[in-house]
């Protein structure tokens, strides 16, 4: 149930093999993980270092530098090439997938068996509470096919590193734990350590409960895995929250969790708890979000220190009443590689695929594609109290939103009130509304906004810059409208690229250019080999094959 994006092809875009593969450039800091040793829990997700400011990003944003005309022409002064850092050593491959675990002992249970039996596969156990009773480290439960209708309280027995403790399916069966009148906060409620729960159908049969939760300090190094999590009433599925910790939540389907008109999330983290990976899910058809990271602000369930540490990546976001994506007060979030589509503005939600309001910081969202949706990505909004802080966007492909026709406002992505956001190396085609807003948020300024080497075409209007636009960075992008000159709005004024540079003072080595996609058909938006935006963008001190970076999320030339 992977679902990793091509977007990844950019080797050189992403800094991986960036000193192998002839790419140039200073590297900024990206989030990393890294995998522990064995089976037992989740890869450990490196906080994003802290964004680079423009002073840093290799060449001066107030540099003057070549303008392209309004006629169509390139810069007329290319920025230098960076100087190439030092030979870096190549990273490592990914792993091959870890062998089947091997268990110390096996127990078995079926809904013929006998809870005074061996709890062999010839004489297996009847209730899942009897196996989790008597599994010891390093041992595992085997649920063969059938129905359960109980409360799994995985809390007295504790696993450790080398030895976890796990229940799944049996190999081939098809293990259906059942909810519907347990009368419980969760059909699976976790606060113990080290337990791996994989290949299961937890099916909440509509009750008001989650389907899996992790709660309490020693509720850590859990594993959901393999499984389909399914039909609640509760504020989310699969839920981690007071203190639980490394969590991973990889390959499953996470659907049809519905309170009508009220949230309900696919996956919900909460304050105070931390280290939480959400990767290569299926999660689709919820009140709520796909995936939402609660803060401290009021309304939220549990006070205390905001949530640190999430990584969303490879996951299908779909369908959701709300959003693909919410982050709220939370800190160092990365959503990466994610296929975001098909959200809608209803009551309570602009149709975003990731909203990123309230009061976060250390927020990094690259390599995602959207599509489908109301509105890709706002930055900022309702806030209680400082605005978003250190958000990068990078690399992410929105094409073909939602727009008129379908009763919608069709924007890519919009800044309102924040500080210090990056908006770099993306591709935005195709939409009725703006491809970008910014500056025009009513509760703060756009405070230290970079938008750099981005491709905005194909829009209704190219880019909005209202009032709290001040000291804003915007250059060497791309922009282009078909059957006319690219259009936009500032100060609620239209005008073109030549009086946008003059009056605003943004865009001065910006090109009015058709991009010259590969094929947008057949939704390849690579570059053609005669595309303009082909080393056209400026040195922002990331890596990139050739005589300078390309414009937009897909580098080009690397071999």
């Amino acid at each position: 149930m992977r679902f990793r994006q091509t977007l990844t092809t950019i080797v050189c875009a992403t800094g991986m093999l960036a000193g192998t593969v002839g790419c140039t450039g200073k590297v900024e800091p990206s989030p990393a993980t890294a995998t522990p040793p064995g089976t037992s829990g989740p890869p450990i997700v490196t906080p994003p270092g802290r964004p680079q400011t423009p002073a840093d990003a290799g060449t001066s944003p107030d540099e003057d530098g070549g303008v392209a005309t309004d006629g169509g022409t390139t810069p007329t002064d290319p920025p230098a090439d960076p100087v190439d850092p030092p030979p870096t050593e190549p990273q490592e491959p990914e792993p091959p997938p870890p062998a089947e675990p091997q268990y110390t002992r096996v127990l078995w249970v079926s809904p013929s068996g006998n809870d005074s039996a061996a709890g062999t596969e010839a004489l297996p156990l009847r209730t899942v509470a009897r196996a989790v009773s008597l599994v010891k480290p390093g041992e595992a439960v085997f649920l063969q096919s059938g129905t359960w209708r109980e409360h799994v309280e995985l809390k007295e027995r504790q696993g450790t590193a080398d030895k976890p403790l796990t229940l799944r399916a049996a190999p081939g069966a098809t293990a259906i734990l059942k909810g519907g009148s347990i009368g419980e906060t969760a059909l699976v409620d976790v606060s113990g350590a080290y337990w791996n729960l994989q290949g299961l159908t937890v099916d909440v049969g509509g009750e008001s409960a989650f389907a899996v939760m992790w709660r309490g300090a020693g509720a850590h190094h859990g594993v959901l895995r393999d499984s389909i999590v399914k039909n609640g009433t509760e504020g989310a599925g699969v839920y981690v929250t007071e203190k639980a910790h490394d969590v991973l939540i990889e390959d499953n389907d996470i659907s049809h969790f519905d309170q009508g008109d009220v949230d309900s999330h696919g996956v919900a983290v909460q304050t105070s708890a931390s280290n939480v990976t959400v990767r290569g899910n299926d999660i689709h058809h919820n009140s709520g979000d796909g995936v939402q990271c609660l803060g401290p602000e009021g309304g939220a369930t549990n006070p205390g220190t905001p949530f640190d540490n999430l990584l969303v990546e490879d996951n299908q976001l779909h369908d959701n009443r709300e959003n693909g994506a919410d982050i709220k007060t939370c800190t160092h979030v990365t959503l990466r590689g994610n296929t975001i589509y098909n959200h809608r503005a209803v009551s309570t939600s602009a149709g975003e695929g990731i909203i990123v309001h309230m009061s976060p910081s250390d927020v990094t969202l690259e390599d995602n594609v959207f599509y489908a949706n109301a509105r890709a990505i706002q930055i900022g909004g309702n806030r209680e109290g400082a605005p978003p802080t250190r958000v990068i966007l990078r690399r992410n492909l929105i094409h073909d939103g939602l727009g008129d026709a379908d009763g919608e406002e069709g924007t890519g992505i919009r800044v309102d009130a924040s500080v210090d956001v990056k908006v770099q190396h993306n591709t935005v085609w195709n939409l009725s509304g703006a491809c970008l807003i910014f500056g025009t948020g009513s509760n703060g300024a756009s405070q230290g906004l970079d938008v750099r080497n981005n491709i905005f075409a194909g829009c209704g209007i190219a880019a909005r810059g209202g009032s709290g636009r001040s000291g804003a960075v915007v250059d060497g992008n791309l922009y282009y409208r078909s059957g006319g000159a690219a259009v936009f709005s500032l100060d609620g004024a239209t005008v073109g690229l030549a009086d946008w540079r003059t009056k605003a003072g943004l865009d001065k080595r910006s090109q009015e250019r058709a991009p010259a996609f590969v094929d947008t058909g057949a939704d390849d938006y690579q570059l053609a080999a005669q595309s303009p935006a082909r080393e056209a963008g400026l040195s922002l001190g990331l890596p990139y094959c050739g005589a300078a970076p390309d414009q937009g999320a897909f580098e080009s030339g690397c071999p």
